[in-house]
């Protein structure tokens, strides 16, 4: 296959200790798109609370929410 830039939404896996894998993501969108490796072009994030952020009155506390980061665009191989 000739490489190419795909576009898509992969959640970048998180390491222990060092943060979000967004090669590992990168490779997992080209994949899915019929080819072998990627890289990054395009990386966005978001932040995913637990519903408990919508109890009225509640105080946020830690861990109540984390960042996501999703891999968008790749160039792959």
């Amino acid at each position: 296959m000739v490489p190419s830039v795909v576009t898509g939404h992969q959640v970048c896996p998180v390491v222990p200790g060092s943060g979000p894998n967004c090669q590992a993501a990168a490779d997992i969108l080209c994949r899915s798109k019929g080819y072998t490796l990627g890289k990054s072009l395009g990386v966005d994030s978001t932040e995913k609370c637990s519903a408990k952020v919508l109890i009225p009155g509640r105080p946020r506390e830690p861990g109540d929410c984390r960042t996501e980061n999703f891999v968008t665009r790749a160039w792959c191989q």
